[in-house]
C-alpha cells in the first residue's frame, strides 16, 4: 500500500468512502459525521491536505486529511508543533488490514521531515471503541475539550466534547 495526495478525479471515490464510513460510525455509535460536500473535499484536495491510501491493485482503500495548524481543537495557530490527522476513513473491505497504522507511520515520517514534535488526532469523547483503537496505535490520551457551538470546523464538531490524543516523536 502507498499513500498519495488525493486528486480531483478521486472525489467520487472519496465520497463513497465517506458515505460508507458514516454508515459504519452510525451503526457502531448512533452518531456520525455529516456528509461532506464535493466542494469541501475539492477544497482539501486543492490545498494539498487530502490523502488516499492506495492498494497494490490501485484501489483507494481509505482517505484522511492533514492540517498543520489547528487553532480551534488544539489551540495551535502557529503550526510549529504537530501534524493533525482528521477524517480518517477506511472502506469496510479493508478494515483490519492495518491501514490506520500505515497512516500513522506515514504521518510520523512527515512530522519528522517537517521538524514537528507530535502527531495529533481527536475523536468524540464518548467513542470508547475508537479511543481504545487510537491508544493501541500508540496515541496517548492527553485530555478532553468541549468545542464551541459554532466554528469554522465541519458541522459534526459543533458543541461536542472530543478526546485529544498525541504521539510524541
Amino acid at each position: 500500500m502507498r499513500i498519495e495526495q488525493t486528486i480531483i478525479t478521486d472525489i467520487s471515490s472519496v465520497e463513497k468512502i465517506y458515505t460508507e464510513a458514516i454508515a459504519y460510525q452510525h451503526q457502531q455509535t448512533g452518531y456520525s459525521w455529516y456528509p461532506f460536500s464535493p466542494s469541501f473535499i475539492k477544497q482539501e484536495i486543492e490545498e494539498k491536505r487530502h490523502f488516499k491510501v492506495v492498494t497494490d491493485e490501485d484501489e483507494i482503500a481509505g482517505v484522511f486529511s492533514v492540517m498543520n495548524v489547528d487553532p480551534i481543537i488544539w489551540n495551535d495557530d502557529k503550526g510549529k508543533e504537530a501534524i493533525y490527522l482528521h477524517r480518517m476513513a477506511i472502506l469496510n473491505n479493508y478494515r483490519g488490514k492495518n491501514i490506520a497504522k500505515r497512516v500513522v507511520e506515514w504521518a510520523m515520517i512527515e512530522a519528522f521531515k517537517s521538524k514537528k514534535k507530535f502527531i495529533r488526532i481527536d475523536t468524540w469523547a464518548s467513542n470508547k471503541k475508537l479511543i481504545t483503537y487510537y491508544q493501541n496505535l500508540g496515541f496517548r490520551l492527553i485530555g478532553k475539550k468541549q468545542l464551541p457551538p459554532k466554528s469554522n470546523l465541519p458541522a459534526h464538531y459543533n458543541n461536542i466534547e472530543v478526546s485529544l490524543f498525541e504521539i510524541k516523536l
